[in-house]
């Protein structure tokens, strides 16, 4: 009985370090199952970035304003400024006064025809203190830009000076060239806002231009004839 008692002893310690052995293998041998996962595709997107380029941001803070009839075209700054076509009837609401027919009364004769005038205002619209305003007279006789100031001065903005002393002080003294044509002016110190008054003569028109500060000077810079355009 003894002898039956230790093989059975026996065959469960060989049992008990066998099952220990196969566990050590098992838990040894034992890997994580690899998941197959689909490729992730990494996209990169191009980044659309909303920014103008200078020229063209540049670009969109000008506005040119053209006039067939009248031969020109200007650009100007589209964020202060405002242009409007403007008439003797509309200047002499302003002035409250009749100055062709104050011109002829003081004169004797009338001052040349107007096609058309356009002004440029700042956005007080006071037309007193615009940049720029461009006056077109007809010229069917050719006259000089010389001849024109003898007989007409600035109209509307100044006429009346008769005696060479003191219309000389008024006379064009100084050239520029506009547009590709040979203009003259004066600035005439002594009225407000120091105004420049500048003739051109171009195909039977005569362009008068009544210019305030540097902005004014900028837009004279745009301004083309039709015919060069």
């Amino acid at each position: 009985m003894q002898k039956g008692f230790a093989q059975l002893l026996m065959i469960s310690v060989v049992l008990t370090i066998l099952a220990s052995g196969g566990v050590y293998w098992i838990l040894r041998n034992k890997q994580p199952k690899n998941i197959n996962q689909p490729d992730i595709k990494k996209t990169i997107l191009p980044i659309q970035k909303n920014v103008l380029s200078l020229k063209s941001v540049e670009k969109n803070k000008e506005q040119t304003y053209q006039n067939k009839q009248l031969g020109f075209q200007l650009t100007y700054p589209n964020e202060d400024l405002t242009v409007k076509e403007d008439s003797e009837e509309e200047y002499n609401k302003r002035g409250n006064g009749d100055f062709r027919k104050n011109f002829k009364g003081y004169v004797g004769y009338e001052p040349g025809k107007l096609l058309g005038a356009v002004v440029v205002l700042e956005k007080d619209q006071n037309f007193d203190k615009s940049p720029i305003s461009v006056w077109v007279f007809d010229n069917p006789n050719g006259l000089t830009v010389e001849s024109w100031f003898d007989k007409y001065w600035y109209y509307p903005f100044l006429w009346g000076v008769f005696d060479f002393e003191s219309k000389g002080h008024v006379a064009l003294d100084k050239e520029a060239t506009i547009s590709g044509k040979i203009a003259k002016y004066k600035i005439v110190t002594y009225q407000p806002n120091t105004p420049k008054y500048l003739y051109i003569s171009n195909n039977g028109k005569m362009y008068l231009f009544r210019i305030i500060d540097e902005s004014g000077d900028k837009i004279l810079e745009s301004f083309k004839f039709s015919e060069m355009l």
